[in-house]
């Protein structure tokens, strides 16, 4: 059987046929994959250059000594409570054909000191920066004592705000730090690793997104995610909590067309011999004989479909290019296969075009379908066989294969 498959399928011409536009695509999948790797890691330093990288705030530290004390050693203070006000707007980049998760963060952290001594110390509040030297700038960073500025004991340091002062026996002070900064990919908000964590709170309003992952090593939500029209807001509420994880949150990439094409193309192959074997069905059910030069012209032709829409792309939006080498290509083999056989033919093949070629592709660029849209495809096509071979019950497997 296996040698009568090999002498006859497709008039015994599919590995000329089907073996160098393997090479073709396989070559073409390589070219993709370079041209998606420069796109988006060699160009990815200069878009944090530019915009900016993941923002991953530290939480910030308190060192203090007893006022007019000669020790040199700062000792350990505590943050007596922590209120976070997160708010991020997802706002996509593109250079050249990739999407960037960029995003807009306004950062609002109020954090509550107490003296622990009962005479006066003189203590250091220290903020660290939420971004990486040459990635990024922040805006309007203040920090506040009490709900105002004190120029005189703050300092804003190229990685870090600074106050220092001295605070009375059971004083308590609130110090805000706020802030306006622009991030790639994630946000995340550490915590000191072997530290108890009191009072903490931490609010997070994400517009212009809902898909939302975690970070390894972070923490969900310890409150119910809440829905908003265009996003969503999570809280994370912790108190006399002993953990290594941080707060983390990641958000979803936009469709990058690069990542799909190269799936398209390593998919392409497999649904090519579906179409090589429907071409062959139609056309010997039609009694047509499988002459080689015009299968290997319309194989040829669908294998077109795939580099012409891979670099219309990148001067026409999505749907202009795939709308295009679509038309293109499927008129092509529309109306060279009506000269050679006729109108009712011609179409037949036509849809196999449209059934292989664009509704697989379509899979492809819709990634979250695609398990739906192959498996509704693969019950169709089971369905048509299935009346086609209803209709020719005496039909076998040699009469299709046969010159």
């Amino acid at each position: 059987m296996l040698n009568f498959i090999i002498q006859k399928l497709f008039n015994k011409y599919v590995w000329l046929i089907f073996l160098p536009l393997l090479f073709g695509w396989l070559l073409f999948a390589d070219r993709l994959e370079q041209r998606t790797y420069n796109a988006m890691y060699k160009q990815l330093n200069s878009v944090k250059q530019i915009w900016g990288g993941n923002l991953a705030q530290p939480m910030p530290s308190v060192r203090y000594k007893r006022f007019g004390s000669d020790i040199s050693t700062l000792n350990k203070g505590e943050i007596y409570a922590s209120n976070i006000k997160l708010a991020i707007k997802v706002d996509y980049r593109k250079k050249g054909l990739v999407y960037y998760t960029g995003y807009n963060a306004e950062f609002l952290g109020k954090y509550t000191i107490q003296n622990p001594e009962n005479e006066n110390i003189y203590l250091s509040f220290i903020f660290p920066y939420p971004t990486k030297q040459g990635e990024g700038v922040l805006q309007n960073v203040k920090l506040l004592i009490n709900g105002k500025e004190d120029i005189e004991d703050t300092e804003y340091q190229p990685n870090l705000a600074l106050w220092t002062g001295i605070l009375e026996p059971n004083d308590q002070l609130e110090i805000s730090v706020l802030y306006n900064g622009r991030g790639l990919n994630q946000f995340q908000y550490g915590f000191e690793p072997r530290k108890q964590i009191n009072r903490f709170t931490m609010q997070a309003n994400i517009l212009g997104a809902k898909n939302l992952d975690y970070p390894e090593l972070t923490m969900p939500p310890t409150e119910t995610v809440q829905d908003i029209v265009d996003g969503k807001i999570l809280n994370w509420k912790l108190d006399k909590t002993l953990t290594q994880l941080n707060i983390g949150i990641i958000l979803p990439d936009k469709l990058n067309v690069e990542k799909q094409l190269i799936m398209m193309t390593y998919r392409a192959p497999v649904f090519f011999l579906f179409f090589l074997m429907s071409l062959t069905i139609i056309l010997r059910l039609a009694q047509e004989k499988l002459n080689f030069i015009p299968v290997s012209i319309i194989s040829f032709a669908y294998f077109l479909f795939y580099p012409l829409f891979a670099y219309l792309v990148i001067y026409l939006g999505v749907i202009f290019a795939f709308g295009i080498a679509f038309g293109i290509i499927g008129l092509l083999i529309f109306n060279y296969c009506r000269i050679l056989y006729g109108f009712k033919i011609a179409f037949m093949i036509f849809m196999a075009y449209v059934f292989y070629s664009s509704i697989t592709s379509l899979a492809a660029l819709l990634p979250i379908y695609t398990g739906l849209i192959l498996t509704i495809e693969g019950v169709i096509l089971l369905g048509v066989f299935m009346q086609i071979l209803s209709r020719h019950k005496e039909l076998q497997v040699k009469q299709l294969m046969s010159e």
